[in-house]
């Protein structure tokens, strides 16, 4: 089997320094038995935050211990080397969770198990037990006691998901730069007919508070990390009015320029953190297949693109090593990035640009967007990738284009996706409307006797 990476990295949300693995706040992780999972803490933040492993949510501090079976540890976290790695095997206990052994409240849950795996455990009501000898069982089953109702985890297809209302941002804004889990950023965008703006919003996953303003506003900018350390880059000014390269981190409180990204451009795609960022495509003009690496401080050019695409700025997928570049004004083709170049792969089933993205590159989902269908089209579907192909799931309650989209992976794991702003009937009828997707990796069976 494989051996997994995950980039471990530490930032202060605003409620005290917390894990963020592969980007993502606090992460539930999902792993599967004959993997190993290396937590990679090489990165500067992990500095006095080492990683461990428990049966007890938070560890040690809440009067549990470390789990050792199958771990090993390497390194001082902070330096080159470091991380804290698992084997996973039938036998490891399934609900382990991450901590730091300084601090408490940093981490999150490490889930592992499979059909192969023999335990017998209680979780949320639900008596679950698993069985290898039954071939013909895949997964585990969940019987609730009170109900009588019987859940099944899901195997392959789809993720089981709906979308439903959220919190309304504070303005009706379109083509703003975005990035984060649930508990995003957005920031600029054109709020016609007044132009473009530099106002800034976080969200909580309930509701939307207004935070410092960009110091150069704009719209079409392109965005990627975490709520609490990011970077906008990127999109047209609002004087004069022209394509910038201009790049504001922010660091939980502020904005701050840094080094411009050159060439210029607007409507590119993103992935990575503040640390290891990708920047893609995009319109400077004219539309460019140009790739550019961020290392927190300066920017590098890699490979391109096979193919020039633009008005791709609502999604952010994967990491700086391991991305996806999906939809695009003229394109309808896929993109995978390795870390050195780009690989042609499945396409969408309905070709779109100007809607939104999130997830992981193996694990993602596009919602909205306008098709290129004549007229302004703005469209409710959305698809899902598994790794391989793309698969129709729920509608949006309403089509929208120019939105932003922020989330974690969308596959048949617990997962969430935000899709917010836009416009709606026209390029000038904006919403403010936010919409939340939530997938779980149940379907619920009616069991009969014959």
């Amino acid at each position: 089997m494989a051996t997994i990476t995950i980039t471990v990295t530490v930032s202060n949300p605003g409620s005290g320094n917390k894990y963020y693995l592969d980007g993502v706040l606090q992460a539930t992780y999902v792993a599967t038995p004959g993997n190993t999972y290396k937590f990679d803490q090489a990165d500067g933040s992990n500095s006095g935050h080492p990683l461990r492993l428990s049966i007890t949510s938070d560890g040690t501090h809440n009067s549990g211990s470390a789990y050792t079976t199958g771990v090993t540890t390497n390194g001082t976290p902070g330096s080159a080397g470091a991380y804290t790695q698992i084997e996973v095997t039938a036998t490891t206990v399934q609900a382990l969770y991450y901590y730091c052994t300084n601090h408490s409240g940093m981490g999150g849950s490490f889930n592992t198990g499979s059909s192969a795996t023999v335990q017998f455990q209680d979780r949320k009501g639900f008596d679950i037990q698993n069985f290898s000898a039954d071939q013909t069982s895949v997964g585990q089953i969940y019987y609730n006691t009170s109900s009588g109702q019987f859940k099944a985890i899901k195997d392959g297809g789809p993720p089981i998901g709906s979308w439903s209302s959220g919190g309304n941002l504070p303005g009706n804004t379109q083509l703003q730069g975005a990035f984060g889990g649930r508990d995003s950023i957005t920031t600029g965008g054109a709020q016609p007919p007044s132009g473009r703006v530099g106002d800034s919003f976080q969200y909580n996953g309930v509701a939307w508070s207004e935070i410092a303003e960009l110091n150069t506003a704009r719209d079409s900018a392109s965005g990627l990390g975490t709520q609490g350390s990011g970077l906008v880059a990127g999109g047209y000014s609002a004087s004069p009015t022209a394509v910038v390269g201009v790049v504001e981190n922010w660091n939980g409180s502020s904005w701050t320029e840094v080094a411009d990204v050159s060439p210029v451009r607007t409507g590119a795609g993103t992935a990575g953190v503040y640390t290891a960022g990708l920047v893609f495509g995009g319109n400077q003009p004219p539309v460019t297949a140009s790739t550019m690496t961020w290392n927190g401080s300066a920017w590098t050019e890699v490979n391109d693109l096979n193919a020039a695409r633009t008005r791709s700025m609502g999604q952010a997928i994967g990491t700086q090593t391991a991305a996806l570049s999906v939809e695009g004004e003229g394109v309808a083709g896929t993109e995978s990035w390795n870390g050195t170049s780009w690989t042609e792969i499945a396409d969408l089933n309905t070709p779109r640009h100007l809607g939104g993205g999130s997830g992981i590159q193996t694990s993602a989902i596009v919602s909205s967007g306008r098709t290129g269908a004549p007229g302004y089209n703005p469209s409710v579907l959305c698809e899902s990738w598994d790794g391989s192909s793309w698969t129709e799931v729920a509608d949006v309650s309403s089509g929208r284009a120019y939105g932003s989209s922020a989330g974690t992976a969308a596959g048949n794991t617990n997962s969430e996706s935000v899709i917010f702003g836009g416009a709606t009937t026209s390029s000038t009828a904006n919403t403010a409307a936010t919409e939340e997707w939530n997938a779980a990796p149940f379907e619920v069976k009616t069991l009969t006797t014959s």
